[in-house]
């Protein structure tokens, strides 16, 4: 008996197109594909929700200090997690976290081990010296003629650094 590789190859492609295309059972019909994706839809919005709960807080800015970069009332986005975008540098705007429950926002200056550069100095420099302590840093608001910080109470232990700002926005008038 002799087998005709040709005439099987085409026989069985030619079967194989006049077959109906794979169906899904008739159970699962378009609304439960709808709803599936809806599901997961809804699952990852979760997922992202909880993710900027358990990362991030809104800040509101009080007072001048930070002007022209972040102003009165507006609001600014924290993270706790801070490390997610990076150690603290210099350059970085951070929420101190002082005793009694004020938050202070300020730029950081210098970071420990580091000196504080002449245009920053202010009264505690001549108490504590030019260099920041290790585990400390120094932080100046931006508007510095209305701004409360190292200058007057020194540098801050990292400890009191709750958060980094990562951006903000201003209300809708």
């Amino acid at each position: 008996m002799r087998y005709d590789l040709d005439s099987s190859i085409e026989r069985t492609a030619s079967e194989s197109l006049s077959q109906p295309a794979a169906q899904l059972p008739s159970w699962l019909g378009l609304e439960s594909h709808r709803l599936v994706r809806l599901s997961v839809l809804l699952i990852i919005l979760g997922m992202l929700a909880l993710v900027f709960v358990t990362n991030f807080r809104i800040v509101v800015v009080d007072g001048h200090s930070m002007e022209p970069t972040y102003s009165h009332g507006q609001r600014v986005l924290m993270t706790w997690n801070y490390w997610l975008f990076g150690p603290i540098r210099r350059g970085d705007v951070v929420v101190i976290q002082l005793p009694g429950g004020t938050r202070l926002i300020k730029r950081v200056i210098a970071l420990g081990g580091e000196e504080v550069p002449r245009p920053y100095w202010g009264p505690m420099i001549w108490r504590m010296g030019r260099r920041v302590p290790p585990g400390y840093v120094y932080v100046v608001g931006d508007n510095m003629e209305r701004s409360e910080d190292s200058r007057q109470l020194g540098p801050f232990p990292l400890t009191q650094v709750q958060g980094k700002i990562v951006g903000g926005y201003k209300p809708l008038p």
